[in-house]
């Protein structure tokens, strides 16, 4: 046995090492480049917004700049505006990037400079920015207020902060003289900036009761896997203390209103979400949309989601409004979104499956919180899940090597319960009597080799939730090929299949090595290759982990096997005893026994 798992060992790595020259030289597909699944997705999607032509600003009437309602999610453009010169204010934090208009007076484009697309350009949170988001609307959504054109309180050009805050107010005043005021604090290091929307006479605007700010300006994936990061879009609300969750689709389209006490309305990709808080007053209600589209990017047929959302506020009626908002707009980091609102974490969709959910939670915050903080120390996060993997089978040791012992007095006991089928083959009853008695005698717990696995049920769903929902992982790299730890395998010639191959592998002699009846063989290879399947899109780190703890599982039972006292002369194990003593009366022609 041990001659053949080093010949598999040395056969794997060989397989690790040359997998790509051994691809190119049988001829099987190359792992394609992936494309670039933003331009992808645009060049399906969207066309560029008309330019501005004009050279010199002009003064816009509110007759001007109305426009017809429409609902939220619907694309928006510039073609209403008058041909006025565009100013851009670029403000450039540690962060990201964001570039505020005049048209709207509002960010259009937000990159992150600390997380890029697979090709190396920055995220950006605003793909479909014909318009500055978030949109201010008004008179029951006839009046859009980021259709106006405001003055700004900035020059023209680049303002980079490195330290502390920048204001930035936006002002617009239509012909009698009441004014719209955007004010905007940005800060150097953090991915959220305030919001403060004051209205001098909403009257003369038109002002209802009610009014919106939406941020309609949908996520695009960030991904290589396209399917899986849309599947991982969806618009949430926290309502009367109540998690909701807007993604229930009709004919492939929904659009909803929900009235209620609301702290916080949110969109999010796989890794990457957009939240707006109120601060001064709460809000009364939210506004959803969705709709799926079916598009090509390359050879796939990728069904794509585009969401938007927006609050409802309710100002006191006939007087000077002035509300403030919180807005996020960046990674689902949990520190970062937990520094930012604490409830907003949920957003993370962890803890969050009904009745067992505060169960995994219990395992996953504490992986949120030590993973980082080994990566402090070993910069590579495949080392670190390694590092984690052994800490989690030290911690198991006592139950695995109670485990081991009970298996291996099982499996002693195989003859004498043999003796017992046969004996009360025709009365269950019987049998099972005589067995339970057989095991008091021998002092085993038959459902002691399930203890190891009772705490590494909601490890393991604990670490699939954090490794597919937050960014901890996003291109992560480990070693050769896997530069990526948060995918999993795309193709059957991508080089992240070897991870699922090494995990089966692993399993299946870890499973060889504990088996105790024979009439369970036909599970050391179906239940491997069942795991492997289901691993097979799985995030990597999640794969590795798995990988390595069936190592250190092998390893360990090694150990054990050596530890144990050799059988006294006459106490041979049973099964390799019948094997032997079998092929001794086949070698003689003699009959089995």
């Amino acid at each position: 046995m041990d001659k053949k798992v080093i010949l598999l060992v040395v056969a794997l790595g060989i397989l690790v090492i040359f997998w790509i020259p051994i691809m190119t030289k049988l001829g099987f597909i190359k792992p394609a480049e992936r494309p670039a699944p933003t331009e992808q997705v645009r060049q399906e999607q969207q066309q560029p917004p008309p330019q501005p032509q004009a050279e010199q600003p002009a003064q816009v009437t509110q007759q001007q700049a109305a426009a017809q309602p429409t609902e939220i999610g619907e694309p928006t453009s510039l073609d209403t505006l008058p041909q006025v010169l565009e100013d851009k204010i670029l403000i450039e934090t540690n962060v990201f990037e964001v570039a505020l208009s005049n048209y709207g007076g509002a960010p259009v484009p937000i990159k992150l400079k600390v997380y890029e697309y697979n090709d190396n350009g920055l995220i950006e949170m605003l793909p479909d920015n014909q318009i500055a988001t978030p949109e201010l609307k008004f008179n029951g959504g006839t009046v859009n207020a980021n259709r106006f054109v405001y003055s700004s309180s900035l020059s023209r050009g680049r303002h980079p902060i490195s330290s502390g805050s920048i204001q930035l107010t936006y002002t617009y005043q239509n012909e009698a003289g009441a004014q719209i005021v955007k004010r905007y604090r940005f800060y150097a290091d953090r991915y959220d900036y305030d919001l403060i929307l004051e209205v001098s006479d909403p009257t003369s605007f038109g002002f209802e009761r009610k009014y919106a700010l939406e941020w309609n300006n949908k996520l695009g994936p960030t991904e290589l896997n396209l399917q899986d990061d849309y599947n991982s879009m969806w618009a949430m609300a926290l309502q009367v203390g109540e998690r909701v969750k807007f993604d229930k689709y009709q004919d492939d389209r929904f659009s909803r209103t929900d009235d209620g006490t609301t702290n916080w309305i949110a969109t999010r990709s796989k890794y990457f979400a957009s939240i707006m808080v109120p601060r001064s007053r709460t809000s009364i209600g939210a506004r959803s949309s969705g709709v799926k589209n079916r598009i090509a990017v390359g050879d796939e047929s990728v069904q794509t989601r585009e969401l938007a959302i927006g609050l409802l506020m309710e100002p006191p009626y006939n007087e000077p409004m002035a509300d403030s908002f919180s807005v996020y707009v960046g990674p689902m980091d949990y520190e970062k979104l937990k520094a930012f609102n604490e409830s907003v974490v949920d957003l993370i969709d962890i803890g969050t499956t009904p009745f067992v959910g505060w169960i995994i939670k219990i395992f996953a915050i504490p992986i949120i919180w030590l993973l980082p903080r080994m990566y402090s120390i070993i910069p590579n996060y495949g080392f670190v899940i390694i590092l984690f993997s052994l800490i989690i089978k030290l911690i198991t040791w006592p139950l695995s090597k109670k485990t081991v012992k009970s298996m291996s007095a099982m499996k002693a006991l195989q003859p004498k319960m043999q003796e017992l089928k046969e004996k009360h083959k025709n009365n269950p009853q019987a049998l099972n009597r005589e067995m339970m008695k057989l095991y008091k005698e021998a002092g085993i717990n038959p459902m002691s080799g399930c203890l190891p696995y009772l705490p590494q049920l909601p490890l393991f769903f604990a670490l699939f939730a954090v490794f597919r929902s937050t960014i901890l992982l996003r291109q992560a790299p480990f070693i050769l090929w896997w530069d990526d730890l948060s995918r999993g395998a795309l193709s059957m010639t991508d080089p992240y299949i070897l991870l699922v191959i090494l995990m089966v592998v692993l399993m299946f002699v870890q499973q060889k090595m504990t088996m105790t009846d024979p009439k369970n063989k036909a599970l050391i290879y179906i239940f491997p290759l069942m795991l492997g399947f289901f691993f097979y899109k799985a995030s990597a780190g999640l794969v590795l982990y798995w990988t390595c703890f069936s190592l250190f599982s092998f390893v360990e039972q090694i150990v054990f096997k050596r530890s144990q006292p050799a059988p006294a002369e006459g106490e041979a194990e049973p099964v390799k005893a019948r094997k032997k003593l079998t092929y001794e009366k086949k070698k003689s022609g003699g009959s089995k026994p």
